[in-house]
């Protein structure tokens, strides 16, 4: 979704707009505001505005409508987009051979499939008005997939942390399938493009940043060659994932927020992110507070999956939001926050229900949940100045049309947004200053032969998809030796059955 030229100003007028009031410290909710943009950042926002207007800028009349900032999502695998709708009812374990950057059905991905797949997914998160994305980019099969996917990254028009990944990856080589750990090991081809990529960084004027995807399942020495790197480099961010055991390695500590922080890692000048934190108690909340680090809370994934959220509203304060596997469900941040925000209310009057009492009060409210979708976003990767309405923050913002059944009448947005709003009310998108939506229309973008291409991408990894179907059992018995799974990590659960009979004699 390409954008209009720098340098161009915008004012939009008349609009209710959630803006963000650091002095209170809370939301600010600005009825029949302005809201003016120079190049990039937000000049002035509110009823009676005292910059001075510039000659020439483009007036934009959204009267009745709702401006928010623009959503953050801190944690996504874009590349994957390519296996859409093939993991409906996909658990995590099963994940892991079938769709995982460590599947043996990566050797059939191109980098030419991982460019357009990242294309689509940040296409999509852009049209549902998430305008950064934290890109945990475990699909650097090659340089040049890894090329690939940065291309992406730029040419999409989003604000993106490309967080390149090393890690391991699948191979055939030999005849067997086995994963190959050489371009992780230190001095390997992954670090060695990493270095030239830090040399490069940032791109498309800042909007594309470096980050690193840096995993825990490895010997301390490797562990901590990673994160010295990271500070060597000078990466904006380090991102890991944090489900615990089982889900983690063999080895794994199951306090390595403890353990990086007895070693000094969380004292860099890079923020870590630590995705989905199933496990993380109140002794790692109290180390994330002090040292200033969030976990990326991603509420559809971690129900789709069974990660399960055992303490997950307990670690709110140092939290924000994300997507994760976008081929498997929806890249709005509006389904996050909602779905949080009422599997969050339901766990606190489910407390009350064991103690045969009414919940007196609701575990959380609409504004926290908004709050996890922007700001809180934004405070996770140490930039301030995104997932937030103010004087000089980045000019990223999404128009909300309410001239709908939902919201016509709305009287406290921050409501109509979380509880009533879907993305088809998503009218204009900005990015930096630059309009990548406009009148529910993307940008720039080619949709017939972008849309042709990843199709064709789709269609192919189907195909092998299906082919691989046929012997799922040998493929699930080949992951799990390469990774150490001995197959007691998982249980079944009971299932929801419904007898049809019973439905026709109803």
């Amino acid at each position: 979704a390409a954008a209009t030229e720098k340098g161009s100003s915008i004012l939009l007028k008349g609009a209710t707009i959630i803006a963000y009031d650091d002095k209170k410290d809370e939301l600010d909710i600005i009825r029949g505001g302005s809201l003016l943009i120079i190049n990039d950042r937000i000049a002035d926002v509110g009823k009676n505005l005292s910059t001075p207007i510039p000659e020439g800028i483009e007036v934009v009349d959204v009267t009745d409508s709702i401006i928010t900032p623009g959503f953050v999502d801190t944690h996504k695998h874009s590349w994957q987009h390519l296996y859409q709708t093939l993991g409906p009812n996909i658990l995590l374990g099963d994940y892991v051979y079938k769709f995982s950057g460590l599947s043996k059905i990566t050797t059939h991905i191109s980098a030419d499939d991982s460019y357009i797949s990242t294309l689509m997914s940040l296409t999509d998160s852009l049209n549902a008005g998430v305008t950064s994305v934290l890109d945990h980019a475990h699909g650097t099969f090659s340089p040049e997939h890894s090329d690939a996917m940065l291309k992406a990254h730029i040419n999409s028009g989003a604000r993106v942390w490309n967080a390149y990944s090393i890690v391991p990856i699948a191979s055939t080589k030999g005849g067997k399938f086995h994963l190959d750990w050489e371009g992780q090991e230190p001095g390997g081809w992954k670090w060695k493009q990493l270095e030239q990529l830090a040399k490069q960084a940032p791109w498309a004027d800042g909007r594309v940043q470096l980050g690193l995807a840096w995993e825990m399942g490895r010997e301390d020495a490797e562990i901590k060659y990673g994160f010295d790197r990271a500070s060597e480099l000078n990466v904006s961010v380090v991102t890991l994932h944090h489900v615990g055991y089982p889900m983690q390695p063999s080895g794994v500590p199951p306090k390595f927020i403890h353990q990086l922080n007895d070693w000094g890692y969380l004292n860099k000048s890079y923020p870590v992110v630590f995705s989905h934190g199933t496990v993380a108690d109140g002794a790692d909340l109290n180390i994330l507070r002090n040292t200033n680090h969030f976990i990326s809370v991603t509420p559809e994934s971690e129900h789709h999956y069974a990660h399960g959220q055992l303490f997950t509203s307990a670690l709110f304060e140092q939290a924000a939001l994300g997507i994760d596997t976008s081929y498997t469900f929806s890249s709005d941040m509006l389904t996050q926050m909602r779905l949080q925000l009422q599997s969050t209310r339901s766990t606190g009057a489910n407390i009350a229900h064991y103690n045969f009492r009414f919940a007196n009060n609701t575990a959380m409210t609409v504004d926290q949940a908004f709050l996890l979708g922007t700001r809180n976003g934004g405070l996770a990767l140490r930039r301030p100045d995104i997932g937030v309405i103010k004087k000089g923050a980045k000019a990223d913002v999404v128009i909300f049309n309410t001239d709908n059944t939902a919201t016509s009448a709305f009287d406290d947005p921050v409501a109509a947004v979380v509880l009533h709003s879907h993305v088809g009310n998503i009218e204009h998108v900005i990015v930096d200053g630059k309009w990548v939506k406009r009148d529910f229309k993307l940008v720039g973008l080619d949709w017939k032969e972008t849309k042709a291409t990843f199709v064709q991408s789709a269609r192919k990894i189907q195909k092998i998809m299906k082919e691989y179907s046929k012997d799922w059992g040998r493929l699930r018995a080949e992951m799990s030796e390469a990774i150490g799974w001995s197959g007691d990590e998982f249980m079944n659960v009971p299932q929801v059955r419904v007898d049809p009979s019973v439905l026709k004699k109803a």
